[in-house]
């Protein structure tokens, strides 16, 4: 076996590199690439209590990854295995075969994509009761307080929705790179380190580079994008092997990890492309110094023509200064670029000042509709009306909510999977309580950095209305709750195609501008 193992080494992981991931690798293969987490020994811990657990998400969550693990210790003729929902030719056909496995209590491990999972759950329940527990946890996988968690059971059968987990976390992250770089830094091939390959491998188990790799792709994880273990196998392969499967000797610096981190194609190249563009990466003396360095470096002979010869090995060197930064010894740590990944919402969504940020929430979505207001103990709800036939749109407020109708919760995995898998939220919720029901309203990045942004008086046609319809139903549900008074009180109605706000006294319905 380990003969076999060498003698395919670099081709299995130019292969990965290119996005193959064959269901049929050898088992030491699949074996090399498996990252242990929490869901091993939670799928383990679940086969020997004799539950079912059902694996659901997108391709390449790594479903089948953790079935065909777990069949050595608990083999398919003792144990009920689902590899893919897909092989049937219709639902019938698996539900009965599912269902008599689900009677005769035999546990297993089944791998079904959401959209399948979803219609079998809504369409099959009547005739399959256990189907009713299905969908009732896949509308419970995140809660936002844990009394208010549905009464779900998890007795018999549990599903995980890996779209859900967390990929680019240090632990995760950590471990890859050591099966990957540690794994395949010498084996297979012989060319004393100097092959890509093996510079590659050799780089990425240096302590520094492999610390500022890590730093930066979790940093990457606080994007709003799913990204799965196939995503994730596929990026470092790729900065390791180039896709290729011949080594190269004589190489430059096309073929060095650093230039293919932002080279490949794929979720993880697609954020890290996306954080090097960004403006949060800019630091003055950096940039200026590295730049400096490239100019030295780049041959130009007409001053006008510089900017254009400089700009790529300005690139090269910042790349590399990301994860070489003490090697480049400029003065600074590559995390000196790392000033700004709009933090002020991470802190919002960690819960850090917690009741300031319901107050500055509050503060935001007044100012969407009335810039520069500082009001923020109370919440003035806004109606859409469309008036006189015309295409335009006016709102209209009636109501004011105090904050203390109001917190801000987090969203968390159900209590009975929280220890199957990392989970990070990418929202919080703004909710409004009272007796009938809860109504929230999900603050993501995007909400957050757009309300944020009207600071900037950006002119109200030319604001996201997208953004403003979610708000409004949220405020619209509200309102619905509230009540208040149709003869007395005042009505604010703000025309959306000039921004002008008119107020309106009612008193024994006579109407006052």
């Amino acid at each position: 076996m380990t003969t076999q193992r060498k003698s395919t080494d670099k081709n299995f992981l130019a292969d990965l590199a290119r996005g193959g991931f064959a269901e049929s690798l050898a088992p030491h293969q699949r074996r090399q690439i498996h990252i242990e987490t929490d869901l091993d020994k939670y799928l383990k811990d679940a086969l020997d209590d004799g539950k079912q657990v059902i694996l659901t998400g997108n391709p390449g969550d790594g479903k089948t990854q953790h079935i065909l693990m777990r069949q050595d210790e608990y083999p398919p003729d003792e144990y009920y295995y689902l590899l893919d929902a897909s092989e049937y030719a219709d639902y019938g056909e698996l539900l009965s075969e599912w269902n008599e496995k689900f009677q005769n209590d035999v546990p297993g491990v089944l791998a079904i994509n959401d959209g399948p999972l979803y219609e079998m759950a809504t369409s099959f329940s009547d005739k399959y009761p256990f189907l009713q527990s299905v969908q009732s946890q896949l509308q419970n996988q995140i809660v936002y307080d844990d009394n208010e968690a549905e009464e779900t059971d998890f007795d018999e059968i549990i599903v995980i929705d890996l779209n859900n987990r967390d990929i680019l976390t240090h632990r995760i992250i950590t471990r890859a790179i050591d099966n990957f770089a540690g794994e395949f830094a010498l084996e297979g091939h012989d060319h004393s380190g100097t092959c890509h390959i093996q510079h590659n491998a050799k780089k990425l188990q240096e302590e520094r580079i492999k610390e500022n790799l890590v730093d930066f792709l979790t940093q990457l994880g606080n994007y709003e994008r799913h990204v799965t273990v196939r995503d994730l196998l596929n990026y470092l392969c790729y900065i390791i092997t180039a896709g290729l499967k011949d080594c190269q000797t004589n190489f430059g610096p096309e073929l060095k990890y650093y230039n293919l981190a932002f080279e490949g194609n794929g979720a993880v190249f697609d954020l890290a492309r996306r954080r090097f563009q960004s403006p949060d990466l800019v630091h003055p003396f950096v940039d200026s110094r590295l730049w400096a360095i490239s100019e030295q470096e780049a041959e130009f002979a007409d001053r006008d023509e510089a900017s254009e010869v400089v700009e790529p090995h300005f690139n090269q060197k910042k790349r590399q200064f990301l994860f070489e930064d003490e090697m480049l010894d400029i003065g600074y740590e590559s995390r000196s670029l790392f000033q700004s990944l709009q933090y002020d919402f991470i802190n919002h969504r960690n819960g850090m000042f917690q009741e300031g940020s319901k107050e500055q929430l509050v503060k935001l979505l007044n100012g969407y509709f009335l810039p520069n207001t500082s009001k923020r103990s109370e919440l003035q709800l806004w109606l859409s009306h469309r008036y006189r036939s015309r295409s335009s749109l006016a709102l209209v407020s009636r109501t004011s909510v105090p904050k203390s109708q109001f917190k801000i919760q987090r969203p968390r995995l159900h209590p009975a999977i929280r220890d199957a898998i990392g989970y990070t939220p990418n929202h919080t919720a703004l909710t409004y309580t009272n007796r009938e029901s809860k109504i929230r309203l999900s603050i993501t990045r995007s909400l957050y950095r757009a309300l944020g942004a009207l600071d900037a008086d950006i002119p109200y046609t030319l604001r996201n209305r997208d953004v403003e319809q979610q708000i409004l139903e949220f405020m619209e549900e509200i309102e619905y709750h509230e009540t208040h008074s149709e003869e007395t009180g005042t009505v604010a109605v703000k025309d959306t195609e000039t921004g002008r706000v008119e107020e309106v006294d009612i008193n024994n319905d006579i109407y006052r501008r």
